[in-house]
């Protein structure tokens, strides 16, 4: 059993753990996010999943239960069993082997919880579907969130264990075969969903419930796997925070680490893209040199066009569509201002020549040849697959 101290230190730590994905969210979530981006999705999302339970939506017709199950099979992968260790912990708490026993068992207990809660609420996100167009009851809905949730936890595990020992180029090739097995195992419960099969059904779940508890024992029963419980916890901070930074603008990121070049692999000896040497032309030059040579810029920029794309997809009516197009717009056009005023404007060599007329000038050629790739998707999406929604009602 837990003790009270054990506890209150781990209700402790999950809180500091909070504050802190808190700060990470709050750090990038500016105003300008907020307004632009969050506000919206949520009206939309509200508004969406509403009109779901009322009518179904026309692309469900072409989700056939196999493909739901496979697209659950994608949301198995990430997380770990967390225990909540600190670096210092080693210091102090490995004198006091309750205490850090205690508080390990609960960040572990925690962590099967927290997967339940998850499992639930992707369960609530396709109910209406399931009970609507699946005509399947609450009963099938529970088993397959059981399935769901014990091959999650076994996931976890495996992962957890391999993590302390398997790093580097070589954790590539110990991914495949981890993954050969999850999916055979979701293949025989898909077999055992199908046919109705109650006893497959809660073998499977309890397999793997039982193998997973069977690989974090040696964790939930001692403190001499201090090592492999600081590297799973840091692994799992760091993936949230390069996660949450990677969707920031303004915020300045630590440089990654990279092997030492002799010259870039772009534009690698510094040769000229524009043979007439003029102010535009050269602001030009230097954005489209250090943009390109940076992927965190290209793919900010295919997120913010894919996530569009996907909600204009996504969002049955046309008035919906227009209304996500257009807050994708104003937040392309926030992003690339951000950008630019980042290599450029706030750039010690070139911030004195922020208001010369070459700046503005390449500045606004940049933001309209960005800004017409997105305009052309959105278009696309909005005008032309209206049209051929006769044809093709998955569209």
């Amino acid at each position: 059993m837990i003790s009270m101290n054990s506890r209150r230190l781990l209700f402790h730590r999950i809180r500091e753990n909070w504050n802190y994905q808190y700060k990470i969210i709050k750090s990038v979530v500016d105003w300008t996010v907020l307004v632009y981006l969050v506000i919206p999705a949520v009206i939309i999302s509200v508004f969406v999943y509403r009109s779901w339970w009322i009518e179904s939506p026309g692309w469900i017709e072409f989700v056939p239960f196999p493909i739901l199950f496979t697209l659950y099979f994608f949301l198995l992968w990430g997380g770990y069993f967390k225990t909540y260790v600190r670096e210092a912990d080693i210091i102090f708490l490995r004198k006091n082997e309750k205490l850090m026993l205690g508080m390990k068992q609960g960040g572990i207990t925690a962590s099967y919880i927290s997967e339940m809660i998850s499992a639930a609420l992707l369960g609530l996100l396709i109910s209406p579907f399931w009970f609507n167009h699946y005509n399947l009851g609450i009963k099938q809905l529970v088993l397959f969130l059981g399935l769901w949730v014990s091959l999650k936890w076994l996931i976890m595990a495996i992962n957890g264990m391999l993590n302390a020992y398997v790093r580097g180029w070589r954790s590539l090739f110990r991914s495949l075969p981890v993954l050969i097995c999850a999916a055979v195992i979701w293949w025989f419960s898909y077999e055992a969903f199908q046919f109705v099969s109650l006893f497959p059904i809660l073998f499977i779940m309890i397999f793997n419930g039982i193998v997973s508890m069977l690989l974090v024992k040696k964790r939930f029963t001692s403190i001499h796997t201090f090592e492999q419980d600081l590297s799973i916890d840091e692994k799992d901070k760091n993936n949230y925070t390069e996660m949450i930074f990677g969707l920031s603008m303004d915020m300045e990121k630590l440089p990654k680490p990279r092997p030492v070049r002799k010259s870039p692999r772009l534009y690698s000896k510094s040769n000229r893209i524009f043979r007439n040497r003029n102010e535009r032309n050269g602001f030009l030059e230097l954005f489209i040199k250090v943009a390109t040579r940076d992927t965190e810029y290209i793919r900010g920029y295919l997120q913010v066009l894919g996530v569009t794309g996907a909600a204009i997809v996504f969002v049955p009516p046309l008035w919906l569509k227009m209304t996500v197009a257009a807050a994708g717009f104003f937040f392309l056009l926030v992003w690339v201002g951000s950008v630019w005023h980042k290599l450029i404007g706030n750039h010690p060599f070139t911030r004195k020549y922020s208001g010369k007329e070459g700046y503005v000038k390449g500045k606004n050629l940049v933001t309209t040849v960005l800004i017409i790739p997105f305009i052309i998707m959105c278009g696309f999406y909005v005008i032309v697959i209206q049209l051929m929604r006769s044809l093709f009602p998955f569209f």
